[in-house]
């Protein structure tokens, strides 16, 4: 584990030394998660997501995409060779 002192300047700013920045991948201008844990802070570095990007995130959209991988790995899907093929078969279901 990493462990470097940095000084707290004017306005409570600081620097997250080079060595640390390389490890995590912290670039300029990258977001960072600032909790305050057990009288520690901890900064995790956070991407943000488009609000009509988020339902892909849900624990819902994530299991169901599973289920897809599995099936799929199974041989249980079906494959359609024109948009019409696709209707009949949504049509019959």
């Amino acid at each position: 584990m990493a462990e470097l002192i940095s000084k707290v300047a004017r306005n409570g700013q600081f620097t997250i030394p080079s060595k640390i920045r390389k490890i995590l991948h912290i670039k300029e201008g990258d977001l960072l998660r600032l909790e305050i844990k057990n009288n520690q802070i901890i900064l995790t570095p956070v991407s943000v997501i488009n609000r009509n990007q988020a339902y892909f995130f849900t624990k819902k959209w994530q299991k169901s995409i599973q289920e897809s991988e599995k099936a799929i790995k199974k041989g249980e899907y079906s494959i359609y060779h024109s948009a019409e093929e696709l209707k009949k078969d949504i049509e019959n279901d």
